[in-house]
């Protein structure tokens, strides 16, 4: 059974991509996401390190809101991560 049959779209031509290659696409889109992301994140750490170092302005109550929101769509992409993982049968690494 392949992947369109079970959608109940019918006997997929042979121009579609398997089951194997649409997951493999997947992850390979994940992967980029991921590794540019961490890049991203990297950077803005790194800015921010520096930026404490130095004076800084009154923290805008605004700002505070916003950092407590990324915080949490950070747990949230970490946890659907975690799913992915578990999905791939790949244990998840331990923390130092």
């Amino acid at each position: 059974m392949r992947i369109g049959d079970r959608l109940g779209q019918g006997t997929p031509s042979m121009d579609e991509p398997s089951a194997t290659e649409v997951a493999d696409a997947a992850v390979d889109a994940l992967l980029r996401v991921v590794d540019q992301s961490a890049k991203d994140l990297r950077e803005f750490h790194d800015v921010v390190a520096r930026a404490r170092r130095s004076p800084l302005p009154p923290f805008p109550r605004a700002t505070v809101l916003v950092t407590q929101q990324i915080v949490d769509k950070l747990t949230t992409v970490e946890s659907d991560l975690e799913e992915v993982l578990l999905g791939l049968g790949i244990a998840r690494p331990s923390r130092p």
